[in-house]
């Protein structure tokens, strides 16, 4: 049955956030014996706070931060838990402007395959086909459909798609097995796609102490440049004459 098929997903989250819990615990000592707090920050003032954390355990060893930053994000990805934009600020932060977006860029691709292949696992689909149909239903005939029409330039939809979240981006993760995606085309128009988005909150993260709030990462210049990079994309492909996306 597919419920029991749908609980997997619970002891794959437990063991993920335990092996989370246990790298955090047996991080390499500090200088001022700097503790990493898992959770979430709630407000700026933390995130400075976790972010100065995360800086000392940088300087003390490297690889050790790499290692952590790259599991919290896939997992993140992987199990559609909102706070890109906070681990994004962070890798600018940590790794710089360059290398950060790189990083995140790499493990998007990461998280969102480990995510995909967790929907096919879990059965996601037959789940939602027994329980929830009309929900269904109705994410295939918008999403569904317009990867169906737009199969002969499947990458191209899903870089605008990615650039411009008209649907978020956790449910196209998790939904892109039941709408037919191939799983190298999710992988590859992640890294391209999410890069701008990526940038801007990575370049953010190298200024972090003179951010006030994170309102202040996405203000109007910043979202206007998302949207005409989007736009820039469908005239040319428009303009191209052999590729238009189907709606």
């Amino acid at each position: 049955m597919a419920f029991p098929r749908v609980l997997l997903v619970v002891p794959l989250f437990a063991t993920s956030i335990l092996s989370l819990y246990f790298l955090i615990q047996n991080a390499p000592p500090t200088d001022n014996q700097c503790r990493i707090k898992m959770a979430i920050p709630k407000s700026i003032a933390e995130l400075m706070e976790l972010n100065l954390c995360l800086r000392k355990h940088y300087d003390n060893n490297y690889l050790y931060m790499l290692i952590l930053f790259s599991t919290v994000y896939i997992i993140k990805q992987a199990f559609c838990i909102p706070g890109s934009i906070i681990l994004n600020l962070i890798a600018g932060s940590l790794f710089g402007s360059v290398l950060g977006l790189l990083l995140v860029c790499t493990l998007s691709s990461i998280g969102v395959s480990a995510c995909y292949l967790l929907s096919k696992v879990c059965g996601i689909e037959t789940f939602l086909m027994n329980y929830f149909p009309s929900v269904l239903t109705s994410w295939k005939t918008t999403v569904g459909n317009l990867v169906k029409n737009n199969e002969h330039q499947l990458w191209y939809l899903l870089l605008v798609l990615r650039i411009i979240p008209i649907t978020p981006n956790w449910l196209l993760n998790l939904l892109a097995p039941v709408f037919g995606i191939p799983l190298w085309t999710l992988m590859y128009t992640t890294f391209f796609g999410l890069m701008p988005y990526n940038y801007i909150c990575c370049q953010s993260g190298e200024t972090l102490s003179s951010i006030n709030s994170l309102e202040e990462i996405f203000t109007l210049r910043t979202t206007l440049q998302l949207t005409s990079i989007a736009v820039v994309m469908v005239v040319v492909k428009v303009a191209s004459k052999f590729c238009k996306i189907n709606t």
